[in-house]
């Protein structure tokens, strides 16, 4: 029996050679893979949870930077106001595309070129703009992206509180309520899991 093993061991080396490089390139499985969680779904766009976690975060900074110890009793509805932000983010933008509002890339450069950290003696500074960036850990298309969908959101709120007309109310107030109404009649789910 030893001997038909050890005229057999090079298949057998072959097989395992063989098995071992499947596991290299496919994998064990799905078990060592991240599962992207989400936490809100607004007609079908995700709001992934790194996303959440990093404005939760920055957010709870600020607040203790600005008041200090009173901060964390400020902490209980963080998180719901982050999402509920990341919601309206989301709403606005689906305004937008239902209306065709978007930034134009003339408007992209103008902020680019406008902003204050990107200049020196009041000019804009190309090697500025990309060492901020690359210290900021992003790409121009990446930053270029954000200003877009910032712009975009600015934009759509100009036009909702346009509408208000001559109201009394505030704009932040109108505002508030059209987006209630408009989150009334689009889907929403919230993964209240991720947040938790």
């Amino acid at each position: 029996m030893l001997k038909t093993l050890r005229e057999k061991a090079k298949y057998f080396y072959f097989l395992f050679f063989l098995v071992i490089i499947t596991f290299v390139f496919w994998g064990v499985g799905t078990v060592d893979k991240p599962k992207i969680e989400y936490v809100a779904e607004v007609d079908g766009q995700k709001i992934y949870a790194e996303k959440f976690w990093r404005n939760y975060e920055e957010l709870r900074r600020a607040y203790r930077e600005v008041f200090g110890e009173k901060a964390s009793e400020m902490d209980k509805d963080l998180k719901e106001r982050v999402l509920e932000d990341l919601i309206n983010e989301e709403v606005l933008l689906w305004i937008a595309k239902k209306y065709d509002i978007e930034a134009t890339d003339k408007e992209v450069q103008n902020a680019i070129i406008n902003d204050p950290r990107f200049m020196r003696n009041g000019v804009f500074q190309k090697d500025i703009y990309f060492q901020i960036l690359k210290l900021n850990r992003m790409t121009p298309a990446q930053y270029e992206a954000y200003l877009k969908r910032e712009i975009t959101i600015g934009k759509t709120l100009q036009l909702i509180a346009s509408a208000k007309g001559k109201n009394e109310i505030s704009d932040e107030v109108f505002i508030k309520a059209f987006l209630k109404s408009v989150k009334e009649n689009i889907p929403i789910k919230i993964n209240k899991e991720a947040i938790s």
